[in-house]
């Protein structure tokens, strides 16, 4: 049996790529790695599966990483274990780039010891692009990239061993930037969540029915994660160039306060908003609308949800959770 490994595999994405693996891959065994620490709560459905095997590990401990890729060998990896929320990497920059950036080499190198023909995905994000210009839209993996926060600066870092490490030792990576994507499971630290689940609290008559929020003006792709793990999946296959970079995304342009709008009209509590300066950013990125036709062309794939749909699965996902 083929072997797949996911790292981050308690997150949103990790989780929903396990169980897409799972569902329409059943021929490939799940080696899903987390943390110690890690919250379980997206995984508990898949702690008695036969198919999964749990490895406890950390992308800075090389001693137990290289330990487990000897054990596995995987056929195909995907890398989507990250600090991966902007606010937070500027409490912590030296810290987001060690996790993310230095891990991956530790994961790179051990597979190049171990496994060289594994197939890696390295999950890219559309912050790379940080700030574009408005004749720059739709955003192409041609664009320039000016991060404009640390975290988007760690995973340009990321991109680029991506690259280097497909041209300097013939490893099959793909690098994807993915554009915004949610749904159930999205972490309450990002807006939509924390719209839902602000909105969740009120329905149930645990808080005031006041939305509190930081910066609406942006305009963000949005993509449903459930697309988002099968173009992942796609992206493995072999139709896609080793080393390349390819934009995910579904090419809409909700603003903040759009997504806001259509939650609060999917609720029947009657609810104001207040902005709040603690979540306000330093800098934010005005607007990310991407174009992903170089994958569709190279795969086929599109997207099959409409963002509505998405944060609507959001705010479903925080009424099960309160």
């Amino acid at each position: 049996m083929s072997t797949v490994m996911i790292t981050g595999a308690t997150g949103m994405v990790g989780s929903t790529m396990i169980d897409y693996i799972l569902s329409e891959h059943p021929d490939f065994e799940v080696v899903a790695l987390r943390r110690r620490r890690s919250d379980l709560k997206n995984v508990k459905h898949l702690q008695n599966n036969p198919k999964v095997r749990w490895e406890i590990g950390d992308l800075s401990d090389t001693h137990s990483l290289y330990a487990m890729v000897r054990k596995y060998k995987p056929d195909r990896c995907f890398h989507m274990a990250a600090m991966s929320h902007v606010p937070t990497s500027w409490l912590a920059p030296a810290e987001c780039m060690q996790t993310n950036a230095v891990g991956q080499i530790n994961l790179f190198e051990a597979i190049r010891e171990v496994c060289p023909d594994c197939r890696i995905q390295v999950c890219g994000s559309s912050e790379e692009y940080g700030l574009v210009a408005p004749d720059e839209i739709p955003i192409a993996e041609d664009n320039p990239l000016r991060p404009l926060s640390p975290y988007a600066c760690s995973k340009v870092a990321q991109d680029s061993l991506g690259f280097q490490y497909a041209r300097s030792y013939g490893m099959k990576i793909v690098r994807t930037r993915a554009f915004n994507h949610s749904g159930a499971r999205r972490h309450e630290g990002f807006a939509e969540a924390s719209f839902s689940l602000q909105i969740a609290q009120i329905e149930k008559g645990m808080r005031k029915p006041v939305i509190h929020h930081g910066n609406l003006e942006s305009i963000r792709d949005m993509t449903n994660v459930k697309d988002i793990v099968e173009a992942y999946w796609i992206s493995l296959d072999g139709k896609c160039e080793w080393g390349e970079v390819y934009n995910i995304c579904s090419g809409n342009d909700p603003r903040i306060q759009a997504i806001l709008d259509h939650l609060l009209s999917l609720s029947d509590c009657e609810i104001t908003t207040k902005i709040e300066e603690d979540r306000m950013r330093p800098s934010d990125v005005p607007v990310l609308i991407g174009d992903a036709s170089k994958f569709r062309e190279a795969t086929g794939w599109a997207p099959t949800y409409t963002w509505q749909e998405t944060v609507a699965e959001c705010l479903d996902y925080w009424r099960t959770q309160v």
